[in-house]
């Protein structure tokens, strides 16, 4: 496994740890990642979509990066929908921070796969037929 692909999966691992941390809290009460009206069903379905995606990002391949990144996007916004809802009472709590920065670090990890790949077709260059 490369660092691309372990990254990848740290990401997603820690994204999910996340869901199952405090997301916010009022007074006595705290709800979870899957408690009430927090997202935290989408970063876990769409992690594990992801997961899937892993190996593919390490090879370069574009499917690969498209799939993950797509999921890292729709992760980064079920944790800031959360976040958004501060405005109406109480406060964040850990699990939405570290749902948040996993996910952005997922798709960071993404898209420098992508700039590598564009990187290495420019170095090549365009094939040409003998």
């Amino acid at each position: 496994m490369n660092r691309v692909s372990a990254g990848c999966t740290a990401a997603i691992v820690l994204a999910i740890v996340g869901v199952f941390g405090t997301w916010r809290s009022a007074s006595p009460v705290s709800l979870d990642g899957v408690e009430g009206p927090q997202n935290g069903w989408l970063v876990i379905v769409f992690g594990l979509i992801a997961l899937a995606g892993v190996r593919a990002v390490s090879r370069g391949s574009w499917l690969g990066i498209v799939l993950v990144l797509g999921c890292a996007a729709v992760m980064v916004y079920a944790a800031v929908s959360s976040l958004a809802d501060d405005t109406l009472g109480g406060s964040s709590g850990w699990g939405v921070w570290l749902t948040l920065v996993a996910s952005a670090g997922l798709a960071a990890l993404a898209l420098a796969a992508a700039v590598e790949r564009l990187r290495g077709s420019t170095r090549t260059g365009p094939r040409t037929s003998p």
